[in-house]
């Protein structure tokens, strides 16, 4: 899983690539700790995938009343590593 890859710091592209095609998807199935989780994956791997940031954006939009605090705050923690910006 991408969680797995970044606890180990193993920053294998293909890999992660698959991991985002995969994600991207299925991301209207994942709850909001999914996305939560993926997005921190992703920064802490510093793998940018601007189609994976895209889809999690969208689909928090959609799930934003159901983040706990933690998965906010994972989630704006990747957003800020990414200097990502709704527009």
């Amino acid at each position: 899983t991408a969680w797995s890859c970044a606890r180990l710091l193993y920053k294998d592209v293909p890999l992660l690539n698959s991991i985002s095609a995969s994600a991207i998807a299925r991301i209207d199935e994942f709850a909001a700790q999914n996305l939560s989780n993926t997005a921190w994956a992703f920064a802490k791997c510093q793998r940018i995938d601007i189609p994976l940031i895209e889809a999690i954006s969208a689909a928090s939009l959609r799930l934003i009343s159901s983040f706990d605090g933690q998965g906010l705050a994972n989630t704006s923690w990747a957003w800020s590593t990414f200097s990502v910006q709704n527009k």
